[in-house]
């Protein structure tokens, strides 16, 4: 038969929980049975209102009063007892398997003797005992009447129901895992009903289903953990839609939910399911039995309160399961993060920081604890007089500063506030971002449109100006011819006039040089490309500056690779280009200095892995070059030697031709140990529109 149980009520359990005891003895008040609560020791601890009518006494007389006062041993009935709160050599208030009836002789405030059976029922889970006493002076002796047996079975029932949820009430408290709190709940269940199977469902919401959370059985069953059910076609769907607890008397003659046919076929006859209920329907608490008719409104009177516990823990383990889930997620996109992120506490020492912070200061996640904002960048290299956390402490707004490390290296800095709802700082996050190669991009950038915009002006100056130039020089020729007459030569005022003109000769070709270097900046080159071997390239330029070298008593050291793949390039604008950068490292390093010219292959190469590039440094023992100025090395018209030495297009046209090749030629340089110049050219068929 199955039943919904609508007038089923949930009992005050939680009040009996607060106070067990005084609860236990409300209820013998309201059965008219007379109570007392006694210790371990035979003291007794508390005792009702009918006890107290019955001896004469007050609660303050009997507290912690000793029980033999007032129950005593008639030596014709008993044996004399081994201490003073036993009866037939009993103790009658420690904790006992089970419940002891006696007859005792009780004594009154006032002296009068009367009889009385006593009945010792101990708690389980505590060292007391409850004593109930009922006079049987006129009956004489007598057995435990049948309705007072029952009413202390009831009793005894009621005191396990409240050991249950005072274990549930402690689980809950203690612990957020909700198989723990399964595992350990079923085990006490077991002790007071009976089941073959019990389980708790989830409710799922979105899909409108329920799903196997938890299990406790030894059956082989196929209904095992995360095994949905429908909500429309089982008791434990019908309890959810109500919100009621159903028993199924015996599926085998009643089944009104066809699926819970799955059950029948697993050997399950009569089934319980309670809602679990927390501000929202939360699942369904099942017990299975394979005994027909298992289950009562009793047992519900039981499984109520219990589910409510239940239903607490699932909550609990539910919101802690979701924080933690969100927890580890915040975390792994904290660091996942590329870029420095840390976070300080009110006191502005560090509570957490990323990966990437910890790794580029080298400090694991319990070192950085307790770290400043200076500190930790001062391990990054980073010195600042003052963080830039002061402002946003006394502001509450984010700030931003740019700053560099000693190595040169360029990062910024923002720290934002956060703040609670009063408007409060609690916490500063700092981001910290080497930007770098973002600079140094940005820089080559404006670079390159200056040199468009450049070549273009360049070109057409260049042109306009080289024809006048040439007249200049031709008169400029054809004078100095004629300051060699000697009748000319004999006059004073024309003393300096072959001085003059020898210097106005000799400018005016420094200019057409000029003019020369600007056009081969300008215009595109049109060399031919063909393949060729770098190394080889390298070999031929030596020869050329290698006298150079000797008169400057400088070391020149080759490392070629001898497995460096050719490459195809125009020869004749490589070879300028290695030729200006040897002359320039000669020209900044010392007499007696060295220059190693060294090749290798880069396979690194972001920009086409399976071509790789070929690398060529030139590096020298030179004064090295400040770091202020290294962003501006390949700038036109920029130049570090004195006037009338350089014209400052000679590392531009070297850029140039490194862009033109499909390459790139960067600088390292530090302040007395000299500068490296770093090319790296494809290794693959010449594409003018491929850039590295």
């Amino acid at each position: 038969m199955s039943i919904p149980a609508y007038d089923i009520l949930e009992t005050d359990m939680a009040v009996l929980l607060d106070n067990r005891l005084e609860t236990i003895l409300h209820i013998l008040d309201t059965l008219a049975m007379s109570a007392l609560i006694v210790d371990g020791t035979g003291k007794i601890a508390a005792a009702n209102s009918a006890a107290l009518s019955m001896f004469r006494y007050t609660l303050e007389d009997l507290a912690g009063a000793d029980v033999a006062e007032i129950l005593s041993s008639d030596p014709s009935l008993f044996p004399a007892p081994p201490n003073p709160s036993a009866i037939n050599g009993e103790d009658l208030c420690g904790l006992r398997p089970q419940e002891t009836h006696v007859e005792s002789f009780c004594t009154t405030r006032n002296g009068e003797v009367f009889v009385a059976m006593v009945s010792i029922i101990p708690l389980p889970a505590d060292d007391y005992s409850v004593i109930v006493i009922r006079e049987i002076s006129a009956q004489g002796k007598l057995g435990l009447p049948v309705g007072t047996t029952k009413l202390i079975g009831a009793l005894r029932d009621k005191m396990k129901q409240i050991e249950l949820i005072n274990e549930l009430s402690g689980m809950v408290n203690s612990s957020l895992s909700i198989g723990t709190i399964f595992r350990i709940m079923m085990s006490e269940i077991r002790k007071m009903i009976t089941y073959d199977r019990g389980s708790i469902l989830l409710y799922n919401e979105d899909d409108r289903n329920l799903v196997i959370f938890a299990l406790d059985t030894d059956m082989e069953t196929v209904l095992k953990k995360g095994i949905k059910a429908p909500l429309d076609s089982t008791s434990a769907g019908w309890v959810i839609k109500n919100n009621r607890p159903w028993i199924n008397g015996d599926l085998a003659v009643a089944m009104r939910f066809t699926s819970d046919q799955k059950l029948l076929d697993e050997g399950i006859r009569s089934t319980v399911s309670i809602p679990l209920f927390q501000d929202r329907i939360l699942g369904v608490f099942n017990l299975d039995s394979k005994e027909p008719c298992r289950y009562t409104e009793k047992d519900l009177r039981i499984l109520l309160p219990v589910a409510k516990h239940i239903s607490i823990a699932l909550e609990n383990a539910l919101l802690f399961e979701e924080i933690s889930r969100e927890k580890k997620e915040w975390e792994k996109t904290f660091d996942a993060i590329t870029d420095m992120v840390w976070i300080q506490g009110g006191r502005q020492h560090v509570i957490r920081a990323n990966k990437t912070l910890l790794q580029k200061a080298g400090l694991s996640a319990f070192h950085v604890m307790g770290k400043s904002c200076n500190e930790l960048l001062k391990r990054l290299g980073i010195t600042r007089s003052e963080c830039i956390c002061s402002n946003t402490v006394s502001s509450k707004q984010p700030a931003f500063a740019e700053m560099k490390e000693a190595g040169g290296n360029i990062f910024h800095f923002w720290s934002y506030p956060l703040t609670d709802d009063d408007g409060r700082l609690y916490a500063i996050v700092h981001y910290l971002k080497d930007v770098t190669a973002q600079k140094r991009l940005e820089h080559q950038l404006v670079r390159a449109d200056k040199l468009a915009s450049l070549g273009t002006l360049v070109a057409g100056i260049a042109h306009e100006i080289n024809n006048p130039l040439g007249i200049i020089a031709g008169y400029s020729e054809a004078l100095i011819e004629r300051a060699r007459d000697e009748a000319l030569l004999a006059m004073k005022e024309f003393e300096d006039f072959p001085e003059y003109l020898e210097t106005i000769n000799g400018e005016m070709f420094r200019c057409k040089e000029i003019l020369k270097s600007l056009l081969e900046f300008a215009r595109p080159h049109g060399g031919t490309f063909r393949e060729l071997d770098v190394n080889e390239l390298i070999k031929e330029v030596i020869l050329l500056v290698n006298h150079k070298a000797v008169r400057l008593k400088h070391h020149i050291e080759l490392r070629l690779n001898r497995d460096l793949p050719k490459i195809t390039a125009d020869p004749g604008s490589l070879r300028q280009l290695f030729m200006n950068i040897i002359i320039n490292s000669m020209y900044y390093t010392h007499e007696g200095g060295s220059i190693l010219i060294e090749t290798g292959v880069d396979d690194n190469c972001g920009c086409n892995p399976s071509a790789g590039l070929i690398t060529i440094v030139i590096a020298d023992t030179g004064e090295g070059i400040p770091p202020h100025l290294l962003p501006r090395v390949f700038d036109p018209f920029f130049t570090t030697k004195p006037v009338g030495e350089g014209t400052g297009l000679g590392l531009s046209i070297c850029h140039k031709i490194a862009e033109e090749h499909g390459g790139t030629i960067d600088v390292e340089s530090e302040i007395g140990k000299g500068s490296r110049f770093i090319i790296k050219l494809p290794a693959k068929v010449h594409d003018k529109n491929s850039r590295c």
